[in-house]
């Protein structure tokens, strides 16, 4: 695993926001690539992207103060960490002049937003001394922060948000029972540090100790322990070795509207102790791959009792609870099957639904129900090599993914950048150059830009929404506005709003958002070219105002 990106220091960093709501220390003034100032990018995305400290402190960095090598003890933390999550890393880790540790988005020289953790050089002995020598301190810091990038939270132009810094909390307490880390020792780092007072940007130290307690106690209970008595744990120093968190008997949280989402630690969940373990094993393998190489996270869960929703109610809670992809680009998607019921289910996060949205594999599972599990599963010996044909829908799944190639990384980050950049693509075509499909295509890009929001329900209209794609339900239209005045079309599951941390949108407030490119609103008719709406399939969306 390597902690620190190979070309970190050596790149043209072009952004590194203010943190916490202060977006106004001045950038530094040299040019970047593709003749762009590093001032004019802080501008152009100053309203989207931030970092944030553990505790809530507002932090100014400059990019030339991150050398791309993080202290060795820090990247050793880090390495242990991620060691007993279970999933794959996605992010970098550097060094940077911050109060401890802060999760940070950059943007490469080809203006890609990446996701850094930043380490004060002295993170280690300051966290300890303000904990009275504890040593698990400090990695429930750099688990919170782990935390946020895993999950995939887009820290906005307000700073960060409460609802996801007790997901970040929660997740750090349920990492540190996993290690071994007793409940009180998962907390001593917020308890010298949170502050008691609710702020714009963090929960008070009594909220987010009460996330970081359920996530301690969720990874509790998931161990077999269903008493988990407070303050239990090795209370030992932090293991060098990490233990894998596989092979182990896992129940599912109850589905909850209210409860915090976690980053889970599996991709294959059974319920049920019938399916051949060492299959499980080797699904897993292939979905943590998917994760690490494309950034696709899937989930099967194969569960006993559906807790008295249907399975697709069941299926999209468990999407927004496990937090399955990440939030801000909407790679998840979750496949239950509750074979004593005799009914499935899948919920694809938006930009996995439109990558398998052709496909059905509720019918598939319920066929297996149907015709392996009551014939073969339900005596001592389990389903045996059974498993394989149910395993092997899912893994029909995974070979489509992997044979579009399909990545997602953000590529344009405002929507006059697209008009402009098309239109100049354009005139070099019009100049005698052949079509490129590396460098022509943006249908398909990833957007990221800041728009208010006009009109929740906009009626199909020529140009501006496309009646096919919401007529059926699958997909709502909303337009929005952006700071330059284009109008754009966003189109969005239903089941979105339910996975957001900031709940409904509002007509009226202005929001960062994460979409697909579906068209940038150029269309031949029999008027010649006619500039429309552009268009994208939403995945997320943060408020900023």
């Amino acid at each position: 695993m390597r902690l620190v990106h190979p070309a970190l220091s050596a790149l043209p960093l072009a952004l590194l926001l203010a943190a916490c709501g202060h977006d106004d220390a001045p950038p530094p003034a040299a040019t970047a690539s593709g003749g762009m100032s590093r001032a004019e990018m802080v501008r152009e995305l100053a309203s989207t992207l931030q970092a944030c400290s553990y505790d809530g402190r507002s932090e100014q960095l400059d990019p030339a103060t991150l050398t791309g090598t993080a202290p060795a003890d820090c990247r050793s933390m880090v390495e242990q960490v991620m060691g007993f999550t279970g999933l794959p890393q996605n992010f970098i880790v550097t060094e940077g002049p911050v109060a401890n540790a802060a999760a940070v988005i950059l943007a490469d020289e080809n203006r890609i937003p990446q996701r850094v953790i930043a380490f004060n050089r002295n993170f280690l002995g300051e966290v300890r001394t303000a904990t009275g020598g504890n040593p698990w301190a400090p990695i429930s810091i750099m688990a919170h922060e782990i935390g946020h990038h895993l999950s995939g939270h887009t820290i906005t132009g307000t700073g960060s948000q409460p609802p996801i810094e007790l997901e970040a909390d929660k997740f750090s307490g349920f990492v540190l029972q996993r290690m071994g880390a007793s409940l009180e020792d998962a907390k001593s780092a917020m308890q010298s540090l949170g502050t008691d007072h609710v702020t714009d940007t963090h929960p008070a130290r009594a909220d987010r100790l009460a996330a970081i307690r359920d996530g301690w106690t969720e990874a509790c209970r998931q161990a077999g322990r269903p008493d988990c008595p407070s303050g239990s744990g090795t209370g030992a120093a932090p293991p060098q070795a990490p233990a894998s968190p596989r092979n182990v008997s896992v129940r599912l949280p109850a589905p909850s509207a209210q409860t915090i989402p976690f980053k889970y630690g599996r991709f294959v969940v059974d319920e049920t102790g019938k399916l051949d373990p060492e299959l499980l094993e080797g699904l897993e393998g292939t979905l943590y791959d998917l994760a690490q190489t494309q950034g696709i996270e899937l989930a099967l869960l194969v569960v006993d009792d559906l807790n008295g929703v249907s399975a697709q109610d069941y299926a999209w809670a468990m999407l927004r609870q496990l937090r399955i992809g990440k939030l801000d680009l909407g790679n998840g998607g979750v496949f239950v099957v509750a074979p004593n019921q005799g009914t499935s289910a899948v919920a694809y996060a938006p930009g996995v639904a439109k990558q398998l949205e052709f496909g059905d594999p509720p019918k598939q599972f319920d066929g297996w129900t149907a015709q392996m599990w009551q014939r073969y599963c339900l005596d001592d010996d389990g389903c045996g090599i059974s498993t394989r044909s149910l395993l092997n829908i899912v893994e029909s799944q995974v070979r489509m993914l992997t044979s579009r190639g399909v990545t997602f990384q953000i590529r344009f980050n405002d929507i006059q950048e697209i008009l402009d950049y098309t239109n100049a693509r354009q005139a070099e075509r019009r100049q005698g150059r052949a079509w490129d499909d590396k460098l022509d295509q943006t249908i398909g890009s990833l957007v990221r830009f800041s728009a208010t929001v006009r009109n929740l329900e906009p009626e199909p209209e020529f140009l501006k929404v496309n009646e096919a794609i919401v007529k059926d339900g699958r997909w709502r239209a909303i337009t929005v506005e952006t700071e330059d005045g284009n109008e754009v079309t966003l189109y969005m599951q239903p089941q979105t709003e339910q996975l957001m941390p900031t709940g409904r949108l509002e007509a009226g407030k202005r929001y960062t958002f994460v979409g697909e490119l579906t068209t940038p609103g150029q269309f031949h008719t029999n008027a010649g070219v006619q500039q429309g709406n552009a268009q994208l399939w939403l995945f997320s969306y943060d408020p900023l105002s």
